[in-house]
């Protein structure tokens, strides 16, 4: 991992060729002139875009329906229960209702005292005045007489959901624990349904700041262990705020565009950008410090420097932002918006680590590396000892290698048995929470479905075939009339079975069908058909999106090592890795107390993994063709494995590092996505790339350049 071991990848073979300064050279010359201006833009811009970038979590939409498509049902019910002539009562900012639901329970039966102080804490949260907070409903007592609970609903817009549910949560939770202590010991009370969940999982704005602080925390460390220079460190990190600052205020422009951001994608992005800006820097920085060894004149060092990796940064950035614009085919409201938001994160990256990154080099000039800054004529070893080895050992049975990594990986993949998919409220929440605890109450001594009936809209002429057809309907409890809604006749109905699995999935499919042909114009929603709808969305999304981000990467490649076979075998790798990655971090979240993944997550999951996971494929790949021009397959693979196995480790382990960071937040999806990700970089750093991919090329031999071989490759490799 030290850099001076190793060296970035180049866009012309590494024999040791030099060039001589030239004062003529217009870039350098432009270097020379612009490096003040670009890094007083950068700071103006950073101090002018702050403000515009820390509001982005305002905006955050993280409701359940902006995750589904428009012409779903379970959206159609939302937005007629927003409507002016629905129950949200055209609230601006197109309002979303949350219900708390506040449950007490005795194992033994509730006594006299329980009710007393149950009716009490209703009583209380009538009188709270806490934002978006409604009049709680009535007392419902339980079949078994050992549970009582009420429900108050929570209003609040799309772009305030957590603040508000918090605010409301904390307050009923604050009432309620006071009016139950006053009825001894052994009555257990919690808060919980959506609103609940939301509270006890939400990103908020404070949040966010502190996982940019630790995550920036994280990077300096790493940094620290990799340089070993008092000032080095600090210049790559001044790069990845920049670019945070200005992709942050990207997504908020989207955002107000209309685009759906939500928590994961503004958390996600934090961690994008300060793992993707960090390993810019290091593969510019590495380049910079060779070229110094070859130049007098910094301007003239980093000149070369940026001729030869912005070209490999440019493939490497376009790719995983194709990657993430594939995810504009998204059903799903929320996945596509996280496309753009990638999109906008990786450009900022780029743009700060190739521009405010190379003028804060050249004005500290060789003094960046003191005390041992690079010297003109000065030798260097660009050849990793240990990569050497690594290659040596490779090189010797590069077949038994590949067939010995690939066995490894697909027994990884094995893991995948064990994923375990939900979609309740409760699957976002971390642990055993307030709101887990009440659900579990609620699962003891409810019906399944009593407090998420689905909502069944139907036309006033169709309200009896409706209700009779929905009562026949498999897994259907019962259906109760409620008031009309947006000139619907309004039914609540309520499920025999769990709304959040696979079987109260089927029955609001089967219900759907049944009123399709017996009550024509009927919907169905609620929040069990909602997450119905996210369900088959993600799976379409699935379909869809996989083939498409594995064949624009494939093309991609393809185009920069101008073969066919070798992007195959890339690309083969790639998908076998995200594979054994989900499958290794699968097997963690039960330990780690995660309750299921939602739909949407292995998506999330993939995209991150083949688009970052690529990025180490075009650095080693691309290097490899270059050497093989010169020294033949075996001898070019090696040697590029040399020079860039510690860049790759480096890089991979700063970017693994801060999505791991991921896992502190209280939101399971989010953390989710952190493991995986920082499990499938480790991977594709320490096994795939650097070990499968050079064993896989030196087992096929020079026929993986076909149609064409590298120019000069000697006939024998």
């Amino acid at each position: 991992m030290e850099p001076t071991q190793s060296s970035q990848i180049s866009q012309a073979p590494s024999a040791h060729r030099r060039s001589r300064p030239d004062p003529g050279d217009r870039l350098a010359v432009w270097l020379r002139r612009l490096r003040w201006p670009v890094v007083i833009a950068w700071l103006i811009a950073i101090v002018a875009l702050n403000p515009i970038a820390n509001s982005l979590s305002n905006v955050t939409n993280n409701t359940a329906e902006a995750n589904l498509q428009s012409s779903a049902q379970s959206t159609r019910v939302v937005e007629l229960q927003q409507s002016e002539e629905g129950r949200g009562g055209g609230r601006a900012g197109h309002p979303d209702v949350d219900p708390a639901v506040v449950v007490f329970a005795r194992g033994g039966g509730l006594t006299g005292a329980d009710l007393t102080s149950a009716a009490d804490a209703r009583a209380a949260v009538a009188r709270l005045r806490a934002a978006g907070l409604g009049a709680p409903g009535p007392l419902h007592r339980s079949a078994d007489r050992k549970a009582v609970l009420f429900v108050a609903d929570v209003t609040s817009s799309a772009n305030n959901e957590t603040t508000a549910d918090t605010t409301a949560v904390q307050a009923i939770r604050r009432v309620v624990t006071g009016a139950a202590s006053r009825a001894g010991d052994g009555l257990q009370v919690a808060v919980t349904g959506s609103a609940a969940a939301s509270a006890d999982s939400g990103v908020a704005n404070n949040t966010l700041s502190t996982l940019r602080l630790t995550a920036v925390a994280i990077i300096v460390v790493i940094l620290l262990l990799v340089y070993r220079r008092p000032l080095l460190w600090l210049l790559p990190l001044f790069g990845a705020i920049g670019a945070i600052v200005i992709a942050e205020a990207g997504a908020r422009g989207l955002a107000g565009a209309g685009l759906t951001v939500s928590s994961l994608s503004a958390a996600i992005l934090i961690v994008l950008v300060l793992g993707a800006a960090s390993d810019y820097a290091l593969l510019l920085i590495h380049r910079y410090r060779e070229e110094l060894r070859h130049h007098a004149a910094t301007q003239d060092a980093m000149a070369a420097a940026l001729r030869r990796t912005v070209p490999t940064l440019v493939a490497s950035a376009s790719t995983v932002i194709c990657a993430m614009l594939c995810l504009l085919a998204a059903e799903s409201a929320s996945l596509h918006g996280l496309g753009p938001v990638g999109a906008v994160s990786i450009a900022a990256a780029l743009l700060a680590q190739t521009t405010f990154l190379p003028a804060l080099l050249l004005v500290l000039g060789r003094a960046a590396f003191w005390p041992r800054p690079p010297r003109a004529g000065q030798p260097a070893a660009e050849e990793s000892r240990f990569w050497s080895g690594i290659g040596g050992r490779v090189a010797r049975h590069p077949a038994r290698v590949t067939v010995a990594a690939v066995v490894l990986l697909g027994a990884a993949c094995a893991g995948l048995a064990a994923l375990h998919s939900n979609n309740s409220p409760e699957a976002t929440l971390v642990g055993h929470p307030d709101s887990v605890v009440g659900q579990q109450l609620l699962a003891e001594h409810y019906p399944a479905d009593a407090t998420d009936p689905l909502v069944l809209l139907t036309p006033p002429r169709e309200a009896a075939a409706a209700a009779a057809a929905a009562r026949a309907t498999p897994g259907v409890a019962a259906v109760a009339p409620a008031a009309p809604l947006g000139g619907y006749a309004d039914y609540s109905v309520t499920l025999s079975v769990p709304p959040y699995s696979g079987s109260g999935y089927a029955a609001v499919g089967n219900l759907r069908d049944r009123l399709d042909s017996r009550a024509p114009g009927s919907l169905v929603g609620g929040d069990p058909a909602v997450q119905a709808d996210i369900t088959r969305a993600a799976q379409r999304d699935a379909m869809v999106i996989i083939p498409l981000v594995l064949v624009v990467i494939l093309i991609i490649v393809a185009l920069l090592l101008r073969a066919l076979a070798a992007p195959l075998v890339l690309v083969a790798t790639t998908a076998l890795s995200f594979g054994a990655s989900f499958g290794l971090a699968t097997l963690l979240f039960r330990p780690l107390g995660y309750p299921g993944v939602e739909a949407q997550i292995p998506l999330y999951i993939f995209i991150f993994l083949v688009a970052l996971g690529v990025d180490y494929n075009i650095f080693l790949s691309a290097r490899i063709r270059e050497e093989s021009r010169q020294l033949g397959l075996r001898q070019g693979t090696l040697r590029g494995l040399a020079v860039t196995g510690g860049v790759i480790t480096a890089a991979g382990i700063i970017l693994g590092a801060t999505f791991a960071d991921l896992a502190r937040l209280p939101n399971a999806p989010v953390a989710e996505v952190g493991i995986a990700v920082a499990v499938g970089v480790l991977l594709d750093t320490l096994l795939v790339r650097t070990v499968l991919v050079p064993a896989a090329l030196l087992t096929i031999g020079e026929r993986v350049w076909w149609p064409a071989r590298p120019a000069g490759t000697p006939s024998g490799g």
